[in-house]
């Protein structure tokens, strides 16, 4: 893995002591076997990624929080240093270092940044289905007006690392617009991804192809984005009300 990757997910890496599985959801009491109770912030990593093996079945809620607790053998009142917006946001950091770490040394073999893009996106992609049925839940967590800075800080991020392990540098205008469109398209597959029960979900990475096209398109025609915010406030709402998970309009930027 790259140096860059190397140091800025080396202590996360550490930190982990479970790995989010919910077919396999064996729980390993090796960090809570001492006499000592483990300290907030392990206690937490271990609560997030044990209440993820819960969300099938409980969603993305407090009960998913208590049964992790009970689980780990932690009072039921540790589930109030992770709300449910944390768990999303855990799932979502989870998802992407898994994602940065299965394509690293897959990119040398493409030819060109979009189907480097491609191959990124289905790994992320691939990385939602263990929760499936459960992430228009978390969609719409998401789109609630006091998480909007969660999503967008979560999706800037990820398709900022999408572009930069595709070769992008940009540093212009274009920035923006090349972040919002692949956020949109992106967003706009897995809100498909959820309905998809085609073989292999092949409808869904034709979907994909699609709307990575389209951002080609765009690049071509010089469409310019000047505010990743305020666009994908406004492209998040619309792919969400177009697949019937929202029901109002965006707020006003």
């Amino acid at each position: 893995m790259n140096s860059r990757l190397l140091a800025t997910r080396a202590a996360w890496r550490q930190a982990t002591v479970l790995r989010f599985n919910p077919q396999q959801p064996t729980i390993s009491h090796r960090k809570l076997s001492s006499n000592q109770p483990p300290n907030q912030s392990t206690a937490e990593l271990l609560l997030l990624d044990h209440a993820l093996t819960k969300v099938p079945e409980y969603g993305w809620t407090t009960t998913a929080m208590i049964q992790a607790s009970k689980d780990l053998g932690y009072s039921s009142a540790i589930h109030t240093l992770a709300p449910p917006i944390k768990l999303i946001s855990h799932f979502l950091d989870r998802s992407l270092d898994t994602t940065l770490e299965e394509v690293d040394d897959q990119l040398h073999e493409l030819p060109s940044g979009h189907q480097q893009l491609r191959l990124i996106c289905r790994t992320r992609l691939r990385q939602t289905l263990p929760v499936i049925d459960r992430w228009p839940e978390a969609a719409a967590l998401l789109a609630q007006p006091q998480n909007l800075p969660v999503a967008i800080k979560q999706l800037s991020k990820m398709v900022s690392e999408f572009w930069y392990l595709a070769g992008d540098k940009a540093t212009r205008v274009d920035w923006y617009a090349k972040r919002s469109g692949l956020a949109a398209a992106y967003l706009a597959s897995e809100m498909y991804l959820c309905e998809d029960r085609s073989p292999d979900r092949r409808d869904t990475w034709e979907f994909l192809d699609r709307r990575l096209n389209d951002l080609v398109d765009m690049q071509n025609a010089g469409i310019k984005t000047q505010n990743f915010a305020n666009q994908f406030t406004r492209n998040f709402y619309n792919i969400l009300a177009s697949r019937g998970f929202v029901n109002r309009d965006p707020p006003s930027s």
